[in-house]
């Protein structure tokens, strides 16, 4: 993984609201492909969700994150909807 694009993305996301960021997750339910540019998108994603206390628990578990349903932020917390 590209360290600029991490970074390009970590910067957008840094800037980004809270809504923002879950769209941009609910953007990846059932996308199946993968490359460098998405993973980095993606670990950019969740790193700024978790800087900002968000509990990714209903998604993310032993280091893999699940795209399988979309979410919505309640109480500071990624519920599946």
């Amino acid at each position: 993984m590209s360290d600029s694009i991490y970074n390009d993305f970590a910067a957008k996301f840094a800037a980004s609201s809270i809504t923002s960021l879950v769209d941009s997750f609910n953007r990846e339910v059932g996308n199946r492909g993968w490359c460098s540019a998405r993973a980095a998108y993606i670990k950019a994603l969740i790193d700024e969700l978790k800087r900002r206390g968000i509990d990714l628990s209903a998604v993310c578990n032993e280091g893999s994150t699940s795209f399988a349903h979309k979410v919505k932020c309640v109480d500071n917390r990624l519920v599946l909807i």
